[in-house]
């Protein structure tokens, strides 16, 4: 359900929509504090082994609240379940994965950190290509809306809201150079906050 909070200020669930600032915020916490990563953002039933952040919030909720904002995503639909992405991605599915289009949009975190005063950061910061041991080029992600197979909404299905390797199944996918491979991504553990960090993500729309 929605709720007007305030003028062009929404409530959808745990979701704050600002409709004048192009923006949805909502809470989230640190997952992992060291490792590898295929995912920035999924739920708790989502792949947690290799997602930085994870979130209570429903993909579904996420996605009503982003074609509010005037988000299109790439409208993917699949024909039959086998067309889906597995549930595990590997080299050979990389090479054939179709190439994403999608709205412009970046991802920032506010937290509180020991010394108490609040810090906001691009995600970015918080992930390493592991084959450059550069931090993930600031810039946008793409709101690529996820798919269906069958009957079912795959970000739904599978708790999956941003990739950093490409899946058509997330609402969100990676547009930066690695995101056709699975082992090239790993946290960053000189600068992500301690496992277990309480914050809010904003996710902020860029009209193209």
């Amino acid at each position: 359900m929605m709720r007007e909070v305030s003028p062009n200020v929404y409530e959808v669930g745990k979701l704050r929509l600002d409709k004048k600032a192009n923006t949805v915020t909502f809470p989230a916490r640190i997952n992992m504090s060291q490792g590898s990563l295929e995912y920035l953002l999924v739920t708790p039933q989502g792949s947690t082994h290799e997602s930085l952040l994870v979130t209570e919030i429903q993909p579904t909720d996420l996605h009503f609240a982003m074609l509010l904002l005037g988000a299109k995503g790439a409208g993917l639909t699949t024909p039959a379940p086998s067309d889906a992405p597995p549930g595990q991605l590997d080299a050979e599915y990389l090479k054939r994965a179709p190439k994403l289009k999608g709205d412009p949009l970046t991802i920032t975190a506010t937290w509180t950190g020991k010394d108490g005063k609040e810090h906001t950061e691009a995600v970015e910061d918080w992930i390493l290509n592991d084959g450059t041991k550069k931090n993930a080029e600031r810039g946008p992600w793409m709101y690529t809306g996820s798919m269906f197979s069958g009957d079912q909404f795959l970000a739904q299905a599978d708790g999956m809201f941003a990739a950093l390797v490409t899946n058509p199944a997330a609402l969100i996918n990676n547009p930066r150079r690695g995101n056709d491979n699975d082992q090239v991504w790993i946290v960053n553990e000189k600068t992500v906050p301690p496992a277990e960090t309480p914050l809010q993500l904003t996710i902020r729309l860029h009209a193209e």
